[in-house]
């Protein structure tokens, strides 16, 4: 009896010992996954935030209505550079190109944490510039931060 009871205890401590060996604190990085879900999302917030940007040229914003607008869709510290950037262009304005549309044409290396997403995005982009209207893709890094149960956009970098 005991040396079956130890058999067990033993075979126990080898498979919680071999659990503990495979939980890894890094994110986990699925190769080939869709990730619609986070590509539509992305997009969206990215989509609000553009709208938000256009707002300049079809009319005259208030900076407290258009940051309160903006906190719905970003968070720190994009939200402080877009405030900045929002009170430059009304103060000194400048020949900045409206957003025609955009769409997240590849999304790969979705990574998350507890209240935080990072992906590898690729956005095409229509642009209405001065001398006339043109079409480029970026490839960026997004993050991200979970805030009051909804996700923002956080910051973006773009990727060589």
């Amino acid at each position: 009896m005991k040396k079956t009871l130890l058999f067990f205890l033993i075979l126990i401590a080898i498979l919680m010992h071999t659990k503990g060996n495979l939980a890894d604190a890094n994110p986990v990085i699925e190769e080939g996954m869709n990730y619609e879900k986070e590509r539509a999302m992305i997009e969206e917030l990215f989509k609000e935030r553009s709208k938000l940007w256009n707002n300049i040229y079809e009319r005259n914003v208030e900076t407290s209505q258009w940051i309160e607008g903006l906190k719905d869709i970003v968070v720190e510290p994009l939200l402080s550079f877009d405030a900045e950037a929002f009170k430059q262009a009304c103060e000194y304005p400048t020949d900045m190109d409206k957003v025609l549309g955009l769409k997240i044409v590849h999304i790969e290396n979705v990574t998350y944490g507890r209240d935080t997403m990072e992906a590898k995005i690729k956005i095409h982009w229509k642009m209405d510039g001065l001398p006339s209207k043109y079409e480029e893709e970026i490839d960026y890094i997004v993050a991200l931060k979970k805030e009051n149960g909804k996700w923002k956009l956080s910051d973006y970098n773009v990727y060589q």
